[in-house]
């Protein structure tokens, strides 16, 4: 009795819990050797009833360089990974992810050696930013971003962001359920289908 009040309690925490990403200072300069910023700062959080935390990672350049990251990413297969990414799978995922943005503040600096390219990319980025604000940004007050160009005849790429994000744990779950059902659906086909193949000729 007093196991299943545990498991029930737990349950309800996670339904009404909540993933907050906190992104403080970061940086990208396609001019300098060390495209990133040292001093950005990723948070984590777990917040249980919307807003105590109960889990906290603090993510830095230099944790990121004590885990050996970048020597991990090179080791991966990517012709392996691209066969196996599914990419319907990740269209579904992306479409029944309910992000919030809290809070957005970017800067981006764009210049490239055509100069009409330039002008062309910046209007089409600006309303690309603000139709993904527009579908999920939760304060209006929160949210600011520049999109400028750079008319030096070069290829420049300057990003400042800082911003929250937050995801409800019910929709994790949800999608986890979603996605594990038609995971099973898929095995009983195959296994329907094969079954009729090996009875298939058991009358001759």
């Amino acid at each position: 009795m007093v196991f299943l009040f545990l498991v029930i309690t737990i349950f309800l925490l996670l339904v009404f819990s909540k993933i907050r990403v906190e992104i403080q200072n970061f940086k990208f300069i396609s001019s300098l050797p060390k495209h990133v910023n040292k001093d950005y700062i990723i948070i984590l959080k777990l917040c249980i009833l919307k807003k105590i935390p109960i889990i906290k990672l603090r993510i830095t350049d230099e944790k990121i360089k004590k885990i050996k990251l970048k020597e991990k990413l090179e080791k991966v297969d990517i012709k392996k990974l691209e066969k196996d990414i599914n990419i319907k799978r990740i269209k579904e995922i992306s479409k029944k992810i309910k992000l919030l943005i809290k809070k957005f503040n970017l800067k981006i600096e764009i210049g490239t050696e055509n100069a009409s390219f330039t002008a062309f990319i910046i209007p089409l980025l600006s309303t690309l930013v603000a139709f993904i604000l527009k579908k999920r940004i939760t304060d209006y007050k929160n949210q600011k971003f520049n999109i400028k160009p750079l008319f030096l005849n070069q290829n420049l790429v300057n990003i400042e962001f800082s911003g929250i994000f937050e995801i409800k744990m019910i929709h994790i779950i949800n999608i986890i359920y979603i996605l594990n059902k038609k995971e099973k659906e898929g095995e009983d086909k195959n296994e329907r289908t094969s079954n009729r193949r090996s009875y298939a000729y058991s009358y001759e």
